[in-house]
């Protein structure tokens, strides 16, 4: 045997051993592993073969690290979601259910605990560098003028160097600011569409978007996704054959409400399919930028698009600050043109101090600061909160833990409505958003989004522990 075979039996065991001991139960979902120096310590090894160690189980789904705090064992895939790939289903007249007034009212709501709202905890908001930005704004000659109507262009520089990938570099000319992800959304869809055209979109989705293709009244085709790995690819080219839409409306990086990451390879593969049969791409990247594991961010389709299909819109208010209400449309000059002469009808121009405050902030070393700590409290707090769905609520409850964000799609055993558990839990002030909200056709009755993003404490683990009663009842 050779040393590298020595080596590798040994990095081999140590994992398997690992592995061994997290089935067993002894390491359970959300727990903390030992760190790499103490296994050194304990597996007579060094640090080389320890690290190879976690990256087997890493790879196995079996871990996750995260920056600073360790490696946080993972609930097993059979405690994962695993709702059927059903055939994509037709929605002529798109409709959102009258109970998305009364959720919205919640949600505004101080006195509930927060689960429904999909904003972060504001103490995970850089409220000090912006003040700062603020400050500066003031001091900008550019407070007292109107600003283009497309956008103040520093910060249109920033945010298009931000969205640049490799293979697609995004020029300023090409980015539209709005008040938010869905003034974007809305504004994107509605340049591009007239009533009655046919919009391919992935199924569980936002309900908001669902509101946008309501209100211009255009005809969705739900496309089932897997809530690891998001768009189902073979259904997409099978409505397209059967229904020829006009777009595709997706989320592929951290989903709202399924968390899921569509993996790089599918990510090229859905560009290539919509290319070949002249699909456009409406692109959701709010939740890009809030990946759980080290700096390197997803590719999002924008950054990959060589044929100009893919309209992207996001926003600041999932990563920095929902009252900023900045936002952006990033496409062809074409509808970016169209925006401004609407924009010059309706406005004239945005506010400038917000535009202006968030150029200063984007890009900025508290900016980047502000994201790596961000995203490394995020990552142990939504394993935090899987761990407590998962002892608090009726055996057979999964969950589906995301690679960002701080959404979870919980699935209530066969059976439960999660409906009633939404009455239910506002009677006790606790807001959360039913399943059935995020399809147009009325799936996912058994499902529920949370916000983990909400910082934990006694209050918060009492509410889960009083939804769990709920769900336990119904």
């Amino acid at each position: 045997m050779t040393d590298t075979d020595r080596l590798i039996t040994k990095y081999s065991k140590i994992a398997n051993s690992l592995i061994g001991r997290i089935e067993s139960g002894e390491f359970p979902p959300g727990s903390k592993l030992p760190s790499l120096r103490k296994i050194c310590l304990f597996e007579e090894c060094n640090l080389s073969t320890a690290v190879e160690a976690f990256g087997i189980l890493q790879e196995r789904g079996f871990i996750s690290g995260r920056e600073r705090s360790g490696y946080f064992v993972l609930p097993r895939p059979e405690l994962y979601p695993k709702y059927k790939l059903e055939k994509p289903v037709r929605v002529s007249n798109p409709s959102v259910p009258e109970e998305v007034s009364s959720l919205m009212s919640e949600l505004a709501d101080p006195g509930f605990i927060p689960f429904g709202a999909a904003v972060p905890d504001p103490q995970f908001l850089p409220y000090s560098s912006l003040q700062k930005s603020y400050k500066k704004s003031l001091k900008d000659s550019q407070v007292y003028k109107y600003s283009d109507a497309a956008g103040i262009l520093e910060l249109r520089k920033k945010i298009a160097i931000r969205s640049s990938g490799k293979e697609r570099r995004v020029r300023p000319e090409e980015v539209f600011i709005t008040l938010g992800c869905s003034e974007a959304a809305f504004l994107a869809l509605s340049l591009s569409t007239k009533p009655g055209d046919k919009v391919a979109v992935e199924s569980p989705l936002h309900f908001v978007l669902y509101q946008i293709l309501s209100e211009l009244k255009l005809k969705a085709i739900e496309i089932p996704t897997d809530p690891l790995t998001g768009l189902d690819l073979q259904s997409y080219v099978s409505v397209i054959k059967k229904e020829s839409p006009k777009f595709l409306i997706t989320i592929p990086t951290f989903s709202n409400p399924s968390g899921s990451l569509m993996p790089l390879g599918s990510k090229k593969e859905l560009l290539k399919i919509s290319s070949k049969y002249g699909v456009k791409i409406l692109e959701d990247d709010i939740y890009g930028d809030l990946q759980h594991n080290g700096d390197i961010r997803p590719s999002s389709l924008l950054s990959l698009d060589t044929e100009g299909i893919v309209t992207q819109v996001s926003s600041l208010s999932k990563s920095v600050n929902p009252g900023l209400r900045i936002g952006w449309m990033i496409s062809d000059q074409i509808r970016v043109e169209n925006a401004r002469r609407l924009r010059l009808v309706e406005a004239i121009s945005l506010p400038a101090i917000p535009q202006l405050a968030a150029s200063y902030f984007i890009g900025s070393l508290a900016h980047e600061r502000h994201l790596r700590e961000f995203r490394r409290r995020l990552g142990g707090l939504v394993l935090s909160y899987a761990d407590s769905f998962l002892e608090y609520f009726p055996k057979g409850t999964k969950v589906a833990i995301p690679k960002g964000g701080f959404l979870l799609w919980i699935e209530l055993p066969k059976g439960k409505d999660s409906r009633i558990l939404r009455f239910q839990a506002a009677k006790k002030k606790i807001s959360l958003v039913p399943g059935n909200l995020f399809s147009l056709s009325g799936k996912y009755v058994n499902n529920f989004r949370i916000n983990a993003g909400v910082l934990m404490g006694p209050k918060v683990i009492s509410a889960i522990q009083t939804l769990g009663k709920i769900a336990k009842e119904i």
